[in-house]
């Protein structure tokens, strides 16, 4: 079987993602890839690369954890922290795993959850493809039984024709780019030693020689982009954002406008704006709009929603929508930087414990776009200011290690600590539905621009 088309992420894909807390995930994310092609030496690498600098997100229990046991069946991380190397750390994960046992499928009825063939082929039946958590989830636990039956018959799994068969069910349902997919299947003890023979990759039809080769060039590109910055691969100006936002989403959207039952937009445009309707706005508003989302406005009065690589997020408002609101109410806090949770607490001198910093609660801001409750919002300069002196005063706080962390998420945010003190208008993307997530942007054009870069090169499935 030939090695499926993108196998992995390409060398321009990484020097051209825009945030590191991206870059982190895909560095994890390629560790992770390659630990299940049986690359342990090329994971470790990816691994040492990650943990080579203060991260701006804790993703231990995303991928680094569930790699325990290989490192401790080879050899660990030089940068992996020192508490992850330490026999406490493997068996108790060891012990989390035994007791979690067979991590069975929803849809597989009690009476069918035998470890035995036939609860593997209630697993795997076909009637139960389904694209999603379970592409992965559910091949590793019909691989943990087939793996603990070969063993009683006395054969070694590796060569297990049930085994093997399993493997191919992974090859056909194998998703190149989902790497939290990969945590699924690797996140199994029993399962670790299939994957360091190299089984599933001889699956695919996959050499050693071509899988160091990727390796090798998806870590070069990696280290460049982890330590020098990014590459852009989208244009620099407003109308030319607008019209890569609106070209990608009206492609990728098909399927999102056959289940709604709605007509698909051949543009997400609509008619610009006159300087007497920007001016009625700021005078309505009673502020100075920032330029860049002026120069939106008179390329595009409204915009449609963008493809965000799974369906449209919420449209731009006209003019006349476009006004201030108070999310206060609902205790929104305003995080501006990326920062793991131990930079972002103090020890208290008089409790002994650790307090939590919180951000501070959003007040005025300005809604841009919206649709059912996901938002988009303008955080005029007071608000902008009072971020900054939030993470003034946990910079002070801070140790060393602290210090450099937020050090690198300014400049991942803002470009340099001095670009950031110069910052006016910020801009914040609010999707509320499925898990809340807000996203901070140093400026309308800067969220205009990640939405160009999600809409281009992010999946389109439902």
């Amino acid at each position: 079987m030939a090695t499926p088309p993108n196998f992995f992420v390409e060398p321009p894909y990484i020097l051209s993602i825009p945030t590191l807390v991206d870059v982190e995930h895909c560095i994890v994310g390629l560790a992770l890839r390659f630990v299940l092609l049986g690359r342990i030496n090329a994971a470790r690498d990816f691994l040492d690369l990650y943990y080579s600098r203060p991260v701006l997100q804790n993703l231990e229990a995303t991928g680094p954890r569930a790699l325990t046991p290989y490192w401790h069946a080879t050899e660990y991380p030089t940068n992996l922290p020192a508490f992850m190397k330490t026999d406490d750390y493997f068996e108790d994960y060891m012990d989390s795993k035994t007791q979690e046992g067979i991590q069975w499928p929803v849809y597989v009825p009690q009476e069918k959850r035998t470890e035995d063939e036939a609860g593997i082929d209630a697993i795997l039946s076909p009637e139960h493809s389904r694209p999603g958590y379970y592409t992965t989830l559910a091949p590793r636990s019909a691989l943990e039984i087939a793996i603990d039956l070969a063993e009683k018959r006395g054969n070694d799994p590796i060569n297990d024709e049930k085994v093997q068969e399993i493997l191919g069910v992974i090859v056909k349902r194998f998703s190149p780019h989902y790497t939290w997919r990969d945590l699924n299947l690797i996140d199994s003890p029993r399962c670790a030693p299939l994957f360091m023979s190299g089984a599933l990759a001889r699956a695919f039809n996959a050499t050693d020689q071509q899988l160091d080769s990727h390796a090798k060039k998806l870590r070069e590109a990696s280290q460049q982009r982890y330590w020098q910055g990014f590459s852009p691969s989208l244009p620099d100006t407003i109308p030319e954002l607008l019209q890569e936002c609106s070209i990608a989403s009206v492609d990728k959207s098909d399927d999102h406008w056959v289940e709604m039952d709605e007509e698909k937009p051949m543009s997400l445009y609509k008619p610009p704006a006159n300087e007497e309707d920007i001016s009625n706005l700021e005078k309505r508003l009673d502020t100075i709009l920032p330029e860049d989302f002026k120069a939106f406005l008179r390329v595009s009065n409204g915009f449609g929603g963008i493809w965000n690589g799974y369906f449209p997020g919420p449209p731009l408002h006209s003019t006349e929508k476009i006004d201030w609101i108070n999310p206060g109410e609902y205790e929104l806090t305003f995080d501006q930087l990326t920062l793991p949770y131990e930079v972002m607490t103090h020890k208290n001198i008089e409790t002994g414990k650790e307090d939590f910093i919180g951000s501070p609660v959003f007040e005025g801001v300005i809604e841009i776009a919206s649709y059912d409750i996901d938002s988009v919002w303008l955080i005029p300069p007071p608000l902008m200011q009072k971020m900054r002196d939030h993470y003034k005063k946990l910079y002070d706080m801070a140790d060393d290690h602290g210090k450099r962390t937020i050090e690198r998420s300014v400049d991942d945010f803002a470009g340099s600590w001095e670009q950031w003190e110069k910052l006016e208008w910020g801009c914040v993307y609010w999707a509320a539905g499925g898990s809340a997530q807000l996203d901070s942007f140093k400026s309308f054009k800067a969220w205009l621009a990640d939405s160009a870069y999600c809409a281009k090169t992010r999946g389109g499935d439902i």
